[in-house]
């Protein structure tokens, strides 16, 4: 494509995109094409608890993810969401009470933050939370840490849950 074609069609794609509001849902296409192109910033919340009999494994609470999803069909994760324009945190938190925990929930500290260059959908920058859970009945499972499903979205097995268990933990 040469340099004339190319500023042909950023300028379509930004008039295409003065038609989006902001702030309600892209839907996982738009989100996509986004997310290529930018740093989305990303909240995942952690929720830790001992398993019992034996308080020094810890259990972490996954979600599993529909098989219709864009990003990671099937597999399991700790419950996040991207911040969107005009958001608070506290905002993306009660999205995340509302469509992942389907229970009240409370930030207990933060972990620290993840830095994802070659996150699947794109360049995610995520803080990461240490919550807990208020009420008995959640959506989910617990799993202890060094015990998670094979098809554990990789890195949330490799880095944030790691790194949230040392912030909670081993501090």
């Amino acid at each position: 494509m040469d340099k004339e074609e190319y500023e042909k069609k950023k300028k379509a794609v930004v008039s295409a995109l003065k038609l989006i509001d902001p702030k309600k849902p892209y839907g996982p296409d738009l989100f996509n094409a986004i997310a290529r192109i930018t740093v989305s910033l990303g909240i995942e919340a952690v929720c830790f608890k001992d398993i019992r009999g034996n308080p020094k494994i810890p259990e972490v609470l996954l979600i599993e993810r529909s098989p219709k999803e864009s990003a990671y069909p099937n597999q399991w994760h700790c419950p996040g969401s991207i911040m969107r324009p005009g958001e608070k945190i506290g905002d993306v938190f009660n999205r995340l009470k509302e469509k992942e925990f389907c229970t009240e929930i409370e930030i207990i500290d933060g972990a620290g933050f993840l830095n994802n260059t070659q996150e699947e959908r794109g360049h995610i920058l995520s803080l990461i939370y240490l919550c807990k859970l208020k009420g008995e009945k959640v959506r989910g499972e617990w799993f202890p840490i060094n015990n998670l499903p094979e098809n554990t979205v990789k890195h949330h097995s490799e880095m944030l849950i790691p790194m949230a268990a040392f912030k909670a933990f081993l501090k």
